[in-house]
């Protein structure tokens, strides 16, 4: 079965990941593109063998030769971009975040229970390596008890007062989504089941930026949120992530009634701490869950079925990132609604 692809958005994550991924697999046909900058699609047209330029987004899902769609844009268009491509019968891969807020996020969730349509939202790849390695760990009791989880995600992206408006730190273009929220709210829910209330502080340390390309100055979502949570199943959770700072390193550590495991984005091994020792477990190589998400998507749609992660999980991540940004503006605990 050939597949004809229209993406629509030709930025970081498309030219860095998917296209080249996409060239690899049998029977898939690029077909189509659009981008907000034209002479960028047309860059990317001439790099990948795209057969077709557009100018509007619409006019990819408007191709009767397109099958499927790619929609790599920030989070304000994929509601909007989502609904016009199942219209016209478009399977549909979406990036993460899956959309501006939880009430866009549950609109493409109707439109996907209503469509035989595939649909898949992009996987956080964060700690997807030692992913099956944990969770079989979990499962077999090697920590006893899970009960606390603690996060932390410090990076430099936002530290530098002096650098432009990044886009990911425009409300109109993210919504609510900030820094590695809503991608953890992805691991942890997939990890640990459904959490269940949050209380979360957010704070800006640099109020006001030079303008970036669109002449935007003023930052309005936080450079760090701090996050106390329980999960339904009686485990604590304690998150920072923050943008803000320089020297820190990424880590989610898992406490048990009889050990705890520390793991770190990207890496293929985890801290297996017992007894007051720690060591060093690499995952063996079998065990390690790579970055497929073009095959999947292809997959599922040969196989007539929905893609994981599926938008039934991003309208749940989407809850977990909604309460956090309610808790935030109004300074109480708050539960995540999870569809």
């Amino acid at each position: 079965m050939n597949i004809r692809l229209g993406m629509i958005g030709a930025g970081g994550i498309a030219v860095s990941r998917h296209l080249p991924n996409l060239t690899k697999i049998e029977g898939v046909e690029l077909t189509a593109v659009a981008n907000r900058r034209y002479e960028k699609a047309l860059a990317v047209s001439r790099q990948f063998g795209f057969r077709k330029i557009y100018r509007a987004w619409t006019e990819v899902a408007d191709d009767p030769e397109v099958d499927a769609v790619f929609i790599c844009t920030p989070p304000y268009m994929h509601a909007e971009m989502t609904a016009y491509c199942l219209e016209r019968g478009k399977h549909v891969f979406s990036q993460a975040r899956m959309a501006m807020n939880l009430p866009e996020a549950l609109d493409m969730l109707r439109l996907d229970r209503a469509t035989g349509l595939t649909t898949m939202l992009c996987p956080a790849p964060h700690y997807m390596q030692v992913e099956n390695y944990v969770l079989r760990l979990l499962k077999d009791g090697g920590i006893g008890d899970v009960r606390h989880i603690v996060l932390s995600h410090p990076t430099a992206m936002f530290a530098d007062p002096h650098k432009p408006l990044h886009w990911r730190q425009r409300a109109d273009l993210q919504g609510i989504n900030v820094l590695d929220v809503g991608i953890m709210g992805e691991v942890l829910q997939k990890w640990f089941g459904p959490v269940k209330t949050v209380s979360a502080s957010g704070s800006l340390w640099t109020k006001e930026r030079p303008a970036d390309a669109d002449g935007k100055t003023a930052v309005y979502l936080p450079d760090s949120v701090t996050v106390i949570g329980q999960f339904e199943a009686g485990m604590t959770l304690t998150a920072l992530f923050t943008g803000a700072v320089k020297g820190g390193v990424s880590s989610m550590t898992i406490h048990g009634s009889e050990g705890t495991i520390t793991c770190f984005p990207e890496q293929a091994y985890v801290l297996l701490g017992t007894n007051g020792e720690q060591t060093r477990i690499d995952v063996p190589a079998d065990e390690r869950k790579e970055w497929t998400v073009e095959r999947d998507f292809v997959a599922a749609i040969r196989e007539g079925r929905k893609g994981t992660p599926s938008f039934q999980d991003g309208a749940r991540y989407m809850a977990f990132t909604q309460a956090i940004a309610d808790s935030i503006r109004t300074g109480q605990r708050t539960g995540v609604s999870a569809p």
